[in-house]
């Protein structure tokens, strides 16, 4: 599976989530991000995450309790994973190369166009 068609996927569930849950989640994943990007090994960035609290942070920003924010957290995350695995079932590749380029598709040997259904 092509790792940009993923990201879109996700991009595309993740703008279709309901205000709530998508602020939420983009809060926690870009603190998480931001400290991913400061660390060099997994160890400096799990020390990061237990000194900098994303779930904390997004609880007190959101007004709510530690674990109402966990578990919201994970319904999201869940979310995303299903519908995410629903699309990646359910999409299709055509080739659509000699449409695009017509007689020029052996001088163009190096592309191809494709149209993805989902």
């Amino acid at each position: 599976m092509n790792e940009k068609i993923m990201e879109i996927f996700a991009r595309n569930i993740l703008a279709s989530l309901p205000v709530n849950k998508r602020r939420l989640y983009q809060f926690i994943e870009g603190i998480e991000d931001s400290l991913a990007q400061q660390s060099e090994t997994k160890e400096q960035f799990l020390t990061l995450l237990k000194e900098q609290l994303p779930h904390q942070q997004a609880a007190n920003r959101f007004n709510m309790s530690l674990d109402e924010t966990m578990k919201l957290m994970h319904k999201i995350e869940d979310e995303i994973n299903e519908k995410l695995e629903r699309k990646l079932q359910n999409y299709k590749w055509i080739d659509y190369t000699e449409q695009v380029y017509g007689n020029q598709v052996e001088a163009i040997k190096n592309k191809q166009c494709f149209l993805i259904f989902q």
